[in-house]
């Protein structure tokens, strides 16, 4: 009867009711399993921390060649505009322009856009770096495409004076902001390889495109640097990473208690002078040379020299830096600047006194590329270096507009003859452009060193003074009084700033 029952049932479809230790098994061995799971992907989680939280080795060192590379297709293209000016003067290639015209394209091409680096920044955060670096890229190989196809003077303005500055602005900003993301203690160093990406690519586009333009022409000059620039970024974009959301950086357009700190204005001051000094020196040493008589190639030459002295110099005051501190370096490197602008630019009248000088301020005038972002993630933090910089970046970009029309109303005549004396005020502008902008780093060092002092003291010794730059809410609330900024900025006794 039961055994014809249950039959009966089956034939229904009907459910029996299953042995409770069974439902048991199957929930042990379910559990059992999703502990597992849990297990690997905390495993998994733990494992991709470790290799974010690694610095100084291993990949970070494929950054910084991604770093370099981002250089030499952007600031050290942008310095072979030195080639172009020369021509464009000396060909007079625009019928109707003049030499403060290629000084503006010129400039243009330099900050012009860098002033909406607050946006760029916004822009970065919502879309991503390497999306950000690519649209940049295209941006860049656009302007200097049409440049090559450009007939009219405000055409060159808007294609290699404004669209490549776009560009810029656009790959620029990831490229300095990257490495202290990634380095500690070989943040310098990392900061002057990186930099010196910009010399070798100014080395190769100096004297590449002179040698293209004796041979094809200006046209086919600017087609030639559009595709080499073009890869060189493309193949950055593929070594790019990114740590923003492991340091938790802040994508504003603007913080108050940035610019509240006067030390900040003080950076400002200093980058600004900077700018003066370095793009009016850049753009200046290829019609300085050819001012003594010698020819657009022997300028090239120089131009080019100039270039592997960054390549070389920029490195050393990073390995310098990495042991005296960031600021210090930069600080003395500003200071020789300023010494061989005065004394050896101004009596220089051969071609190799142009050259030994070139070389050598080539390798320190620009500094400032390599030790910026280690000195603001020392002064606001690292959580808000990337609006610092976009905020500090605006006037770098007026003043890297105003530079090279303020070099050439600087020079004597009109340009294009024999006149060893033409370039006598730009140097004097350029060395105490750069003398001003060495004193401001001294005051900002001294404005660390005091912060720091009165952050242990108020502390008591608690706080960890090596992982400082992690609490950037308080370096930029802490009071400094201007005194002790004062006193502290000629200190060299066993401290690193």
């Amino acid at each position: 009867m039961q055994l014809g029952s249950y039959n009966q049932s089956q034939e229904l479809g009907l459910e029996h009711p299953q042995n409770p230790a069974s439902n048991s098994y199957h929930d042990d061995s379910e559990s059992i399993i999703s502990v597992q799971v849990h297990e690997k992907n905390v495993e998994k989680e733990h494992k991709e921390q470790e290799e974010e939280l690694i610095f100084d080795r291993g990949y970070c060192w494929v950054v910084c060649f991604a770093a370099a590379l981002l250089n030499a297709s952007t600031w050290g293209m942008n310095s072979g505009f030195a080639i172009y000016f020369s021509t464009y003067l000396n060909d007079d290639i625009f019928e109707g322009a003049t030499k403060l015209d290629y000084a503006a394209v010129g400039g243009i091409a330099f900050g012009a856009t860098l002033v909406f680096t607050p946006f760029v920044n916004y822009v970065q955060g919502v879309i991503g770096t390497r999306p950000l670096i690519m649209v940049g890229n295209c941006c860049q190989f656009t302007a200097l495409m049409l440049a090559s196809f450009s007939t009219k003077l405000w055409q060159l303005y808007l294609s290699q004076g404004l669209l490549q500055s776009v560009g810029l602005a656009l790959i620029s900003l990831p490229a300095l902001t990257i490495l202290p993301q990634f380095f500690k203690k070989k943040r310098m160093l990392s900061g002057g390889l990186a930099a010196a990406g910009s010399g070798f690519g100014g080395v190769t586009f100096n004297l590449g495109m002179q040698k293209v333009v004796q041979i094809r022409g200006v046209h086919w000059a600017l087609r030639a640097q559009a595709i080499i620039s073009f890869g060189l970024v493309w193949i950055a974009v593929l070594l790019f990473r990114s740590r923003s959301k492991l340091h938790k950086i802040e994508f504003t357009l603007y913080d108050v208690k940035v610019t509240k700190m006067y030390a900040f204005w003080i950076g400002i001051f200093y980058v600004m002078t900077c700018m003066f000094g370095y793009v009016l020196t850049l753009y200046t040493v290829a019609n300085y040379t050819t001012s003594l008589g010698y020819s657009d190639y022997q300028g090239s030459i120089a131009a080019a020299l100039l270039q592997i002295g960054s390549a070389v110099g920029r490195p050393c005051v990073g390995l310098l830096a990495d042991r005296y501190g960031a600021t210090t370096m930069a600080a003395h490197a500003y200071l020789i600047s300023t010494i061989f602008c005065l004394a050896m630019w101004i009596p220089s009248r051969n071609y190799a006194t142009v050259l030994v000088f070139a070389f050598v301020i080539g390798g320190v005038m620009g500094s400032v590329w390599g030790t910026i972002a280690p000195i603001l993630s020392s002064l606001v933090g690292i959580k808000k270096m990337n609006i610092a910089f976009s905020q500090l970046w605006i006037v770098l970009g007026m003043s890297g507009v105003v530079s090279p029309v303020i070099g050439v109303a600087l020079v004597k005549g009109s340009g294009g003859h024999v006149d060893p004396t033409q370039y006598v005020n730009c140097s004097i502008f350029a060395g105490v452009s750069f003398f001003a902008c060495s004193i401001c780093l001294y005051l900002l060092r001294g404005y660390m060193l005091a912060r720091n002092k009165i952050i242990l003291k108020m502390h008591s010794g608690s706080q960890d003074m090596d992982n400082l730059e992690l609490n950037s809410d308080l370096l930029v609330s802490t009071p400094v009084p201007i005194g002790q900024m004062i006193k502290s900025s000629f200190l060299f006794r066993n401290v690193k700033v």
